[in-house]
């Protein structure tokens, strides 16, 4: 599993909130605004309103990621997402069948260098 613990805290009417979802990455990656979609998965997994001035306040603070599994590892430095890191990262996940297939097509080494080899030549010819 591909994913990501997202964390907000903010201050709303004298009342301090520490709210944070476990976001599939694989389910929110493709959407053009990825944090804008981290918010209201937040918003909606901790019952804050869409339509709310809490929201307003939330979306207004920075989302500190930790706990990345998958292919999410190494793309968050001290709480940061390195979203560019993150895309290239499920590119490579999603040929991962198709350099495997090559591999035992052709009776090669599962060697990670030939691994990824083949991967950045996949990418490179889909123009990625």
């Amino acid at each position: 599993m591909n994913t990501l613990t997202a964390t907000v805290e903010f201050d709303y009417k004298g009342k301090c909130y520490h709210l944070s979802a476990l976001i599939d990455v694989d389910n929110f990656i493709a959407h053009e605004d990825f944090y804008q979609s981290v918010y209201l998965t937040i918003a909606k997994e901790n019952n804050i309103g869409l339509y709310t001035y809490e929201l307003e306040i939330m979306m207004d603070q920075t989302i500190v990621f930790s706990d990345e599994k998958g292919y999410c590892v190494g793309c968050v430095d001290q709480g940061v997402l390195d979203i560019e890191c993150l895309k290239n990262s499920h590119k490579k996940h999603l040929c991962q069948p198709i350099v495997n297939d090559i591999i035992n097509k052709h009776a090669l080494d599962k060697d990670d260098k030939i691994v990824k080899a083949l991967t950045d030549a996949y990418l490179q010819g889909k123009g990625s």
